[in-house]
């Protein structure tokens, strides 16, 4: 592991980049507005670092310790953090766009208003993460785990969810039309008031998930299961009923 003295941090960052920062720490520092875009992180320990506004576009980040570290509002479009653990950040409103996310470990992040649009976190871990108000839309979610998490008012339009677990999430208001959801798991989760129309629920397991308001036309539902799910006031027109039957 990498350790630098305050002079020579800075005399670093401040040489043109990319920089080669591999296995360095950076744990506790203060790196809010660095620029580090396209920065070799690989095994970074960078465990309660403040990088607010900090910009790390196209970085490698993979395996790198990022625990309760400060992001808000941080660049890491296109970067690949790929296995690295983000638990406990707090990544308010940072870009994540197009970003590879893949076995990130998420519990208990903040990911409040954050832009993760065509991100690819499949496998990843996010027990009790805030995905609130994010944009998730057109990202890779294949079998990522969302236990308890928070995706009120969340953009998943579009994105892959195939075989996805959804554990008694909050996804009221959320947006999820012609998502793929195929084979996925969101039993007991909150769909109330979500917009489900055109989604590919093939196969998904619904079971005890509160469906009131939400708009499922032209929902694929087939071979869906729906025991116990509340459907008040749900729009169905159009859609593929579990039978396979079109709801008129």
């Amino acid at each position: 592991m990498t350790q630098f003295l305050k002079h020579q941090l800075y005399d670093l960052l401040n040489r043109p980049g990319p920089l080669w920062l591999v296995e360095a720490n950076l744990s506790g520092l203060n790196l809010s507005g660095v620029r580090l875009e396209g920065a070799n992180l690989t095994d970074a320990q960078m465990n309660g670092a403040n990088l607010e506004k900090a910009t790390l576009k196209g970085a490698l980040l993979e395996r790198a310790m990022l625990r309760e570290s400060r992001m808000k509002e941080a660049i890491f479009e296109g970067a690949n953090l790929s296995w690295a653990k983000l638990n406990r950040a707090d990544c308010y409103r940072a870009n994540f766009k197009n970003s590879t996310m893949k076995n990130i470990r998420l519990k208990d992040a903040i990911f409040l208003e954050a832009d993760l649009s065509g991100a690819n976190l499949e496998n990843a871990n996010c027990k009790k993460t805030i995905f609130e108000k994010a944009n998730l839309s057109g990202a890779n979610l294949k079998l990522v785990e969302f236990d308890r998490a928070n995706m009120k008012e969340a953009n998943l339009e579009k994105a892959e969810l195939k075989d996805a677990k959804f554990l008694t999430v909050d996804l009221r208001h959320a947006k999820l039309s012609e998502a793929s959801l195929e084979d996925a798991s969101l039993q007991d989760s909150d769909l109330r008031d979500a917009n489900l129309q055109g989604a590919n629920l093939k196969g998904a397991n619904l079971q005890g998930a509160v469906l009131q308001n939400a708009n499922l036309e032209k929902a694929n539902l087939e071979g869906a299961d729906l025991r116990n799910a509340i459907l008040f006031d749900a729009k169905m027109t159009g859609a593929i009923m579990p039978d396979g039957t079109v709801h008129e």
